[in-house]
């Protein structure tokens, strides 16, 4: 785990995501707050609908009609995201804050060439000179790795393979090289070779480049592999986070131990896996407390009256928990 160091580069607080229903709102993500230094790798960890999608776009302002953001602040490198307007805002995307989505053919423009859609972000933040542009194209896919860049920058999206696709959104994303990269399940559609030349490249973006990365998954060992520290989420709440080692080598919350439980091992060969009973519940179905309360072996009365405060286990790991709690 890389030690902090100075000011954060990002910094969440008190963040709250929802939809408005009458005089409230259903929370999709539920004052969480966490951060990342510069230069570091941090990992958010969940199942489908726990709110990572949606605290990145937070953090990028890109919410989708009807969802709101109700409070919360969102620091980066300084600036205050949220008190800027749109215009400010585009200024930053994609210049010192990028970000990358886990379909790339729904990202990409069909009936645009490679080389012209990686170029875009240049324009857009002032680049007028054409042979620098394409100068400057050419430089970052030489350096992702992406073949031939020439040939490469005259193609289109769909003669593309679904992994190179994905290499050319890095370089789309990484040609103004911003500070903060975030992949949204960038490696989940692609099969394991592929992915984990993927993640090798997040490595080198992250050594050679400096560039810190939010990397959202719900896949376990590609955050362990990636990820300097990890946040478990789950129904918009963190439920644990601390640095890779601590939490996947000593989970002390039941979910995360639920999770980790589940990944089958050589050593379990022909024993049944570990599974969570239950389901994760829907934000209109979400209870009060903690949301994991339903499916918990070690649930107490208490567990449904309010969430549990933070419990720092040590410098890197923090468990929100009541059972923890008894025993901090």
């Amino acid at each position: 785990m890389k030690p902090p160091t100075g000011s954060p580069l990002l910094q969440v607080q008190d963040l709250s995501v929802g939809i408005r229903r009458g005089s409230a709102y259903l929370l999709g993500v539920d004052a969480i707050g966490f951060q990342v230094q510069a230069g570091e790798i941090v990992g958010i960890l969940g199942e489908s609908g726990c709110g990572k999608t949606l605290t990145a776009l937070s953090i990028l302002g890109l919410l989708p009609p009807g969802i709101h953001l109700t409070r919360g602040s969102i620091l980066f490198d300084g600036l205050e995201l949220l008190s800027l307007s749109e215009r400010e805002l585009c200024g930053i995307r994609g210049k010192d804050l990028s970000m990358v989505f886990q379909e790339p053919m729904n990202s990409l423009n069909p009936l645009l060439t490679i080389g012209r859609q990686i170029a875009e972000p240049l324009r857009l933040h002032g680049s007028k000179n054409k042979r620098l542009i394409e100068g400057e194209v050419l430089d970052i896919m030489g350096k992702l790795g992406l073949p031939e860049p020439i040939k490469l920058a005259a193609a289109y999206p769909h003669q593309l393979s679904g992994g190179m696709r994905q290499r050319v959104m890095l370089a789309l994303a990484m040609v103004c090289k911003p500070k903060l990269l975030i992949a949204d399940e960038a490696t989940t559609a692609l099969d394991l070779s592929t992915q984990a030349q993927i993640l090798h490249l997040l490595k080198r973006i992250n050594q050679e480049f400096g560039t810190s990365i939010l990397f959202i998954s719900h896949d376990l060992g590609v955050i362990s592999r990636l990820c300097d520290r990890v946040l478990v989420m789950y129904v918009g709440r963190v439920l644990e986070e601390g640095s890779v080692e601590a939490v996947f080598g000593d989970p002390r919350h039941e979910y995360t131990k639920g999770l980790i439980g589940s990944i089958p091992q050589p050593e379990q060969k022909g024993k049944p896996l570990l599974s969570i009973p239950g389901k994760v519940p829907t934000i209109k179905e979400k209870p009060l407390g903690c949301p994991f309360a339903p499916r918990c072996s070690k649930v107490r009365d208490r567990c449904t009256a309010r969430f549990p405060d933070a419990v720092s286990l040590n410098g890197e790991h923090q468990v929100r928990c009541m059972a923890v709690t008894d025993y901090a």
